[in-house]
């Protein structure tokens, strides 16, 4: 029989859905009690005890590793995975693996909600009703910006997926070679990170957290933006 941690709290939420799989498998499951995520202290505290882990944003360091005499593999229930010591975790031979798709379609689906809500100033118009005030408040129309996406992965071709669908124009930027059947089928035009963030109206952060990504945007990216961009971080 397999022990397996389950701390990611999501799954957690859910488990009774995939209790069967795990049993029918010959595995053990263990939902220790969760905020947020498990600190390396907490972890040093029981991992010992395991032959895997499904977890969240926990900080598994080179310690916890070391500390983990059983564990066969770590799999991050998300994708990022910025929180795991992975290059640690391979010298043990500890495989990493995270969940793609897990999170796509709610965090573009919160994407496109806050564009909406800037667009329509659904927020300030709610505060100035519950304060009984009637202010009329401009706002925009989707279709008359320019969206740029930074990260062209599942969740940034989500998002342009729906901003299409609201007529925006839409420009990419992605440190890999997106293929031209992915941009052409969701009306992204690659341009350069400069551009991007000249021409961008609402700019969309959607990378995940690595050494090329960690402080994209500082006061040099900042300068190059538009006074009154809106700037979306999902990353």
């Amino acid at each position: 029989m397999y022990r397996v941690l389950i701390s990611a709290p999501y799954l957690q939420r859910d488990f009774e859905a995939y209790r069967g799989e795990f049993v029918a498998r010959g595995i053990v499951p263990f939902l220790p009690r969760v905020v947020e995520r498990l600190e390396e202290p907490d972890l040093l505290a029981v991992i010992a005890d395991y032959d895997g882990i499904i977890c969240g944003d926990d900080r598994i360091t080179a310690r916890v590793i070391d500390a983990a005499v059983r564990l066969k593999v770590i799999v991050k229930w998300g994708t990022g995975i910025d929180s795991i010591d992975k290059v640690y975790a391979a010298s043990k031979g500890i495989p990493v693996f995270n969940t793609p798709n897990a999170f796509t379609e709610p965090v573009s689906d919160s994407v496109l909600a806050l564009m909406l809500s800037f667009a329509r100033q659904i927020i300030p118009s709610d505060r100035i009703l519950k304060q009984g005030g009637w202010d009329k408040r401009i706002g925009f129309c989707l279709c008359e910006k320019t969206l740029g996406v930074i990260g062209i992965g599942n969740i940034g071709r989500a998002v342009a997926r729906k901003a299409r669908g609201f007529g925006m124009r839409i420009l990419g930027n992605d440190i890999k070679e997106i293929p031209a059947t992915v941009t052409q089928e969701l009306g992204i035009i690659m341009v350069s990170l400069e551009r991007l963030l000249r021409e961008a109206d609402i700019i969309s952060i959607n990378c995940d957290l690595n050494p090329t990504s960690y402080h994209l945007i500082s006061e040099r990216q900042f300068a190059l933006m538009k006074p009154d961009a809106i700037i979306i971080n999902t990353a």
